[in-house]
This record gives C-alpha cells, structure tokens and sequence, in this order.
C-alpha cells in the first residue's frame, strides 16, 4: 500500500455511491474523511465551500459530488452547468486560495467512444450534456498545478438494472472493486490525469457477474445516445 498517511481529506459527495465507500474503506488507508452534508456545503455557493475547506484544516479535497442522471440532465442543462461546471469552479478556486490539494473524479465519458483503449493523453470529445460539464470540470482542474484527475466509472454493489447492453464495452467495475484503487491513488500525492477501471468488458458481462438474471438489450433502443466503448488503458500510480 503506498505512501500511507493520516492526514485529514475533505469529502465532497460523501453521501454518494464513491463517497460512502471512500468514507467505509478509509481507516484501512490510515486517512480520515471530513465529509460535510450539501446542507453544510452547498458546492454551488462559493463561501460555503471556501469556509469548509477552511475549518476542516484538510491537507486534500476529493471533490466527488456531481449531478450524474445523464439521461436527465439532458433537459436540465442549468442543473449540470450548476452542479458539475460551477460547483468544480468554486471547489477548485477555494483549494487554489487555501493552497489545498485537489483530487477531481471524472469520468470516462470524457470519450466519445469511438475507439475504446484510451489513453491519459488521448483527445476528448465528450458528446452528452452530462458528459460535456464533466469534461469542462475536468479541462479546469487541469489548470492547477495541485490537482488529481482520475477517470473512472462504477456501478454500486449490484448491478442496478433488468437489461444490460450487449454493444457498449467499459472498464466500469463495482465500487468495492473500484474505490480502493482511487484511494491508492489519492494516497500516492501524484498530480496529473489517472485512469482507473477494470479490464475491458461489456456492460452485460459486467452485469451478469453480479445478476444472473440480468437481460441483453442494446444501446440503439434508448432515446439518448450512449458512447460505444470508453475503456481505459489503466495508469500506475
């Protein structure tokens, strides 16, 4: 386990699927998480997450809350600018004043998957209201010399739907799978862009490893377009 450390991390997101989990499996990584409720620190609100960041005397912020309904936010644009844009620039501009360290979790449908296999430095087209304000999010992170990106995507502790497609390939994994590599990775300090992930698989096989009953479908059914194949060549950190 690498360069372990005690230091105190604040946790945006921390009632989410990443953030219960990071808070669950922290004591084994020798960190502690300050994880304030949206009631606490509304990310939209530049001061309530400024004053946060401030009184946790946190040497890292993991910023891991995000609106992440990618069918919904297609009509919802103002909630993914609010929430996902906005809410990163006021995480990000408070760690830039305090000199804090940022970790941002993106996602891997920064991708228009195209071609699958990408890579840290591969171009990204993103081609969802969703995924465009993730990548926009992530594009100003980028700019600070302090920050973390890591693209990742995980389902919860069971598959969550009846179908699952057949055409869509992913490096997505569970959280109990994937969590603690993002912990390793927070851990390490490194700065740059991670990719973090499983093996490439579709979503069905993926599906299928934790709900046998899960039925096929494909991904040309559904209204809203989704991406062919947005695995990850994974990083070392």
């Amino acid at each position: 386990m690498s360069n372990l450390s005690s230091e105190i991390k604040l946790l945006t997101g921390g009632s989410g699927t990443l953030g219960k989990e990071l808070r669950k499996i922290s004591i084994n990584y020798n960190c502690a998480f300050i994880a304030p409720l949206s009631s606490e620190c509304d990310i939209t609100h530049y001061r309530d997450v400024y004053i946060a960041i401030k009184n946790s005397n946190c040497d890292t912020v993991v910023h891991a809350a995000a609106a992440t309904d990618v069918p919904g936010l297609e009509n919802d644009i103002k909630k993914a600018c609010d929430v996902n844009v906005i809410g990163t620039i006021n995480v990000l501009k408070s760690c830039i004043e305090l000199d804090k360290r940022l970790v941002y979790i993106s996602t891997d449908y920064v991708f228009d998957g195209t071609k699958g296999y990408y890579n840290t430095d591969d171009p990204i087209n993103p081609i969802s209201v969703y995924a465009k304000s993730k990548a926009a999010a992530e594009l100003m992170a980028g700019t600070y010399k302090k920050s973390t990106v890591i693209r990742t995507s995980f389902f919860g502790h069971e598959f969550p739907h009846a179908a699952a497609f057949t055409d869509q390939w992913s490096s997505k994994d569970y959280i109990d799978i994937v969590a603690p590599k993002i912990m390793e990775c927070i851990q390490s300090k490194k700065t740059g862009i991670f990719h973090i992930g499983s093996p490439r698989r579709t979503i069905y096989e993926i599906a299928y490893e934790r709900s046998k009953d899960v039925k096929q479908m494909s991904r040309t059914t559904i209204k809203h377009e989704v991406p062919k194949d947005t695995s990850l060549i994974m990083s070392e950190f």
